[in-house]
């Protein structure tokens, strides 16, 4: 019998990678893609939701030619979403009616074909020699793969979009990677798309870093959950500018649209800092002292029958239906 023969560089693999930071070794020789920065660690290692979420690979996609034949190994990694011991955190299980589905698909495509959907599991995928395909990575699940085999890797777009959100951004609603938000984003415009959407998500402007990779537009979609667990508009209207602050730090010149929260069952309810419409006023007043930055008015791009949990995340056709609004509205 041959030896086998896998991909073992970094390097390699991230050519591979679209919509990714970067590729790193896990302990098993399994290898894990990134959308997250090591100096963003702290703020999402503060809630044991964001740091299972943070380790999804959501919005990546495999891309490549095989030159032989090719077997994808993938491995399922289970997330703890237990707060380590003295941790006391916002328990957001309480602020949704039931509990989220979360299941979906590993997603293959054939250049020219239609998509297969694989089960969410530990899987092997054999390909032959000469074909085009794209992987794309599950959102809300950790997913380690390994590539035995020859690849040819596919030339990454040249510009970058970065997505900073909660849910929705991530993918929440969604169970096929492949259609849901960032990647239909990254289809129209023609751009890869770092998704850095988090569950839970709060408006937390600590998580604004510099990335190391050129930025071309930004969208920020934040709110909902401020809006369900912050005491008072001030302290939203404060890490609003703040956010928004820090991107004019680190990308001066980089067009932002910032997405108002969508519609939710909810939205006639008064919460604590006061109603949604003043919610969202708030979060567009926030825009008004920084240059380049547009504001897409959420509740216009909701489809409002179209919700996967009938709450507060949109299912396909609403994330369809989103995605072609919010690009008619980038410059």
């Amino acid at each position: 019998m041959g030896t086998k023969r896998y991909l073992t560089s970094e390097d390699d693999l991230f050519a591979l990678a679209h919509n990714a930071l970067s590729v790193e070794r896990l302990e098993d020789g399994y290898y894990c893609a990134l959308r997250f920065s090591k100096e963003q660690e702290p703020v999402y290692n503060s809630h044991p939701l964001y740091r299972a979420m943070a380790k999804t690979s959501a919005s990546v996609c495999l891309r490549f030619q095989t030159l032989t034949d090719v077997t994808i190994h993938l491995k399922r990694y289970n997330q703890s979403l237990l707060p380590k011991k003295g941790e006391q955190v916002i328990d957001f299980a309480s602020l949704y009616p039931h509990e989220l589905d979360l299941s979906e698909t590993i997603d293959l495509l054939y250049a020219g074909k239609d998509v297969v959907h694989f089960p969410l599991r530990s899987e092997q995928i054999s390909i032959k020699k000469g074909n085009q395909v794209s992987i794309y990575l599950p959102m809300h699940h950790k997913t380690g793969f390994k590539i035995e085999g020859s690849v040819q890797p596919i030339a990454k777009n040249e510009k970058t979009l970065l997505c900073i959100g909660d849910s929705i951004i991530q993918g929440v609603g969604v169970h096929h990677p492949s259609v849901a938000l960032c990647e239909q984003l990254s289809s129209l415009k023609g751009m890869q798309v770092i998704n850095q959407g988090l569950a839970g998500a709060l408006v937390n402007p600590k998580l604004i870093q510099k990335l190391d990779m050129p930025i071309h537009n930004i969208l920020v979609a934040l709110g909902t959950n401020d809006w369900s667990i912050r005491e008072n508009l001030a302290d939203l209207r404060g890490e609003m500018f703040a956010l928004l602050g820090r991107i004019r730090k680190f990308y001066p010149r980089v067009p932002v649209t910032v997405l108002t929260p969508l519609w939710r069952a909810d939205i006639q309810q008064t919460q604590n800092m006061g109603s949604f419409s003043e919610m969202q006023k708030t979060l567009e007043y926030a825009t008004y002292c920084f240059p380049r930055v547009r504001v897409a008015n959420g509740l216009s791009l909701s489809l409002r029958d179209a919700y996967d949990d009938g709450f507060i995340h949109p299912e396909e056709r609403g994330i369809r239906f989103l995605a072609k609004g919010l690009v008619s509205q980038f410059p």
